[in-house]
């Protein structure tokens, strides 16, 4: 029994792992998430799990073997992440549906995480009416500073290779989310202000350089929604773009969506304190941080363009896009010199 209506076939192809992991196939399945990734929660043996479908050809099987194991490192480091189940093969997924239409896909199996909700949401950030207080973005800030620190400490190196979010990949010929001049909506005044700080982003990304205690392995895809709210504390999900990159960008990406809110700056100062709190902030990082957030920005409208049509899509270019240009104003008149101390922006 399924209490959604996703396609028959994901369905079946949840069916068919979790044999692989120790449980029957028949369990009653919800859908808690369907954007690209889908996602079902099911109870056996008077536990809840989660069960993750992820969309073909987003990742390789050795991509997706080296995300758990940053995942599982991160865990037993005392990080607040999920807990992946092994398969019967020993890894944290099983490959099922060879008789799938569109080819076979990745399953992973993770325990259940109670919770109140996610962080916020991005809609609510973007047109202000978000009320988030202050004090949680203290907390999420030291809980990205533990994932950063444990990842320094433990010297964890990724096994493969992934799209690294570098000057290359934000800013380069070829973005990794694709080309954000591509949507047909930026013209004018807004094309050439975003068109002017391109060279400036890449200047000040350069210059900021991929020290270890800059660069490394990120959860990259930090969202309101993709942090969970528990009795014990915020928990992150959903690494699904983990990839090497600067530690400001997963800043950059839990501030984002709030830039255009009232609160901002109370919010920034909230996360960068809170973060400090566990590992320091110098003037470099304070100085950069709008080219990080602008960086990211432009990364939504790359995803974007090649999505036209979709909702999130469309939303993006309809709310965000006024957002991102006011981000590339703001690194085009900015001096870049760095101040003497607090949250700078």
């Amino acid at each position: 029994m399924v209490t959604a209506d996703p396609s028959a076939a994901v369905i079946r192809l949840v069916r068919e792992a979790l044999p692989r992991f120790g449980f029957a196939a028949d369990p009653q399945l919800s859908l808690l998430k369907q954007r690209e990734n889908s996602v079902f929660a099911f109870t056996a043996d008077g536990r809840r799990y989660v069960a993750r479908v992820h969309r073909r050809g987003y990742h390789s099987d050795a991509e997706l073997a080296c995300e758990v194991a940053f995942v599982r490192a991160l865990r037993d480091a005392g990080v607040a992440v999920p807990d992946f189940l092994a398969a019967n093969d020993g890894r944290g997924f099983a490959v099922v549906g060879s008789d799938h239409r569109d080819e076979p896909h990745q399953v992973d199996v993770q325990r259940f995480l109670d919770n109140h909700g996610t962080f916020g949401s991005e809609e609510t950030g973007v047109d202000g009416t978000a009320r988030i207080d202050p004090a949680d973005f203290a907390d999420l800030g030291r809980l990205v500073a533990q994932a950063h620190d444990a990842t320094v400490r433990c010297g964890y190196r990724m096994a493969v290779p992934r799209a690294d979010w570098d000057t290359e990949g934000l800013v380069g010929a070829s973005p990794a989310w694709g080309d954000p001049l591509r949507i047909a909506e930026l013209t004018g005044r807004g094309r050439d202000d975003i068109v002017a700080a391109l060279p400036r982003l890449r200047e000040q990304l350069e210059a900021y350089g991929t020290p270890d205690d800059r660069f490394g392995p990120i959860h990259a895809d930090l969202t309101p929604e993709n942090v969970l709210r528990t009795d014990h504390g915020l928990v992150l999900i959903d690494f699904d773009d983990f990839a090497a990159g600067w530690h400001l960008f997963d800043l950059a990406t839990a501030l984002h969506f709030y830039a255009p809110h009232p609160r901002f700056a109370e919010y920034r100062d909230a996360l960068f304190a809170g973060y400090a709190s566990v590992r320091p902030l110098d003037d470099r990082d304070y100085a950069v941080f709008p080219a990080m957030l602008l960086a990211r920005s432009l990364t939504y409208l790359g995803w974007a363009a090649d999505r036209r049509g979709e909702p999130t899509a469309e939303w993006l270019v309809s709310d965000v896009l006024p957002h991102t240009v006011r981000l590339a104003r703001a690194v085009n008149t900015a001096s870049t010199t760095p101040t003497s101390s607090g949250a700078r922006a």
